[in-house]
């Protein structure tokens, strides 16, 4: 019997204001090209015709005017059977006003943030800054609005105190708090990573770092937000305050665990490299049985994948996050 996928990403568009003011991503120099409204739409039935369940639309400024037809992507979303969440800068309030007030998102569906600090003095600069800064004004003014509201926090060496004060102010605003360490390494095929290590978690942090992720999970047993895993967030000391390269790699997994869509609809590996096996797929390919296996069985042998595992590996939270929701299909909130 067929395992399919039921939680997938779909990079909307690498199209980002705030692409050159950092090094905290790669992103601006990964430029597919992207697709039409028409095929936007076909996509999406796509989606829901393969069974996906929960789908996170990914960008640089999803809302702006890099995608003119966000009303029309998301009333079409809202008549899906998936729930869907599109993840922003915040930049354009009034795009985003007129998406929770107008359009309207669909219950069981939302926004997702940026928010690495609460205090400027532990920001890291670049494009987190702005990003920040407006998801602190805005959240609070929208967050009645909204089904599922949700941050993404990335942790860095700077930033651990905060951590617990992000995770508590969150959930007073009726929202959930994702959480990433910085994914750092420098080979040409890496699309998000950063080169930079100038923040990244070293064996120096490693005893902060256990007594920060131990102290968000016990705030979540007393029913803080936190959208992880236990096992997760306990182990990214181990897996993530190292020299080399990072403790965690998808090599020993024998199945494909989410669904990464790039922006001209051809298939990732994952968020940071589009594989040299799996990038001959498109979505469209996936309503067809056999393609779907052969997609499925590419992931598992893609060279690019293998390459990543053995010299670098990472610990994206959502391919991480994936595994452990796989049998649930997905979840934006656990």
């Amino acid at each position: 019997m067929l395992v399919k996928i039921s939680e997938a990403q779909w990079v909307i568009t690498y199209k980002c204001k705030l692409g050159g003011v950092t090094n905290y991503c790669v992103v601006p120099g990964h430029s597919p090209g992207e697709v039409d409204l028409a095929q936007k739409i076909e996509a999406l039935n796509v989606l829901n015709k393969i069974g996906i369940k929960t789908l996170k639309f990914l960008g640089g400024n999803f809302e702006d005017m890099d995608i003119p037809e966000i009303k029309e992507i998301v009333t079409t979303a809202n008549n899906m059977d998936f729930n869907y969440v599109i993840t922003t800068s915040g930049l354009d309030k009034a795009k985003i006003y007129e998406i929770v007030g107008e359009t309207r998102i669909k219950k069981g569906s939302g926004l997702f943030f940026s928010v690495d600090f609460l205090n400027p003095d532990f920001s890291i600069g670049g494009c987190s800054f702005p990003k920040t800064i407006a998801a602190l004004k805005l959240i609070p003014e929208i967050k009645d609005d909204i089904s599922v509201l949700g941050i993404n926090t990335v942790i860095n060496s700077k930033n651990l105190d905060e951590l617990p004060k992000i995770l508590r102010w969150i959930t007073e605003m009726g929202g959930y708090m994702n959480i990433c360490p910085l994914i750092w390494g420098d080979w040409k095929k890496f699309i998000y990573r950063t080169q930079s290590r100038e923040y990244a978690l070293r064996p120096e942090h490693r005893s902060k770092v256990d007594e920060i992720t131990k102290k968000l999970v016990a705030m979540k047993h007393q029913g803080y937000h936190l959208a992880c895993s236990d096992d997760y967030a306990l182990k990214i000391g181990e897996v993530c305050s190292r020299e080399d390269h990072f403790g965690w790699d998808c090599s020993n997994l024998s199945f494909c665990p989410i669904l990464r869509v790039d922006a001209n609809l051809s298939l990732m590996v994952c968020s940071d490299i589009k594989g040299s096996k799996i990038s001959r797929f498109i979505i469209f390919d996936l309503s067809n049985s056999e393609k779907y296996e052969l997609f499925l069985k590419s992931w598992v042998e893609d060279p690019d994948r293998n390459e990543c595992c053995k010299n670098y590996g990472c610990y994206w939270s959502n391919i991480v996050r994936a595994v452990y929701n796989f049998d649930t299909g997905g979840s934006f909130t656990e």
